[in-house]
């Protein structure tokens, strides 16, 4: 944990997925200061009829940050900006069709490895 999920039309490159995952991890290790080796970032493939926006057929990227509880108002918006923005300028998404939102878990709940994690900074 982190995991940063990607909901994106299916056909993104595999090339710009690494370049997106790779700075979207160094992102999250800048803003909130996960280490790296525990920042997952995932991409789900949806199928064009898979994906709608008000009732109908859409091609809107929905990403979604997955922390641990912890961090500042001002890391989190950070953070949620700093993704759009990345995915936009990387994917060529214009952000007027990505969505990203964050949601918090408690870290007593998070096993990683078998072990439970810290509560932030700690890791």
């Amino acid at each position: 944990m982190p995991i940063i999920v990607c909901n994106t039309r299916a056909g993104l490159d595999v090339d710009v997925k690494r370049r997106v995952a790779k700075a979207i991890t160094l992102a999250v290790n800048e803003i909130i200061k996960s280490p790296l080796p525990i920042i997952s970032v995932i991409f789900n493939d949806l199928a064009s009829e898979s994906s709608y926006v008000g009732g109908e057929p859409g091609a809107d990227t929905l990403i979604m940050c997955n922390i641990r509880a912890g961090r500042s108002e001002e890391a989190k918006v950070a953070l949620v900006k700093r993704v759009s923005a990345l995915f936009s300028e990387l994917a060529g998404v214009p952000e007027e069709r990505i969505e990203t939102g964050l949601l918090e878990y408690v870290a007593k709940y998070i096993i990683r490895g078998g072990k439970q994690l810290p509560d932030p900074p700690y890791a």
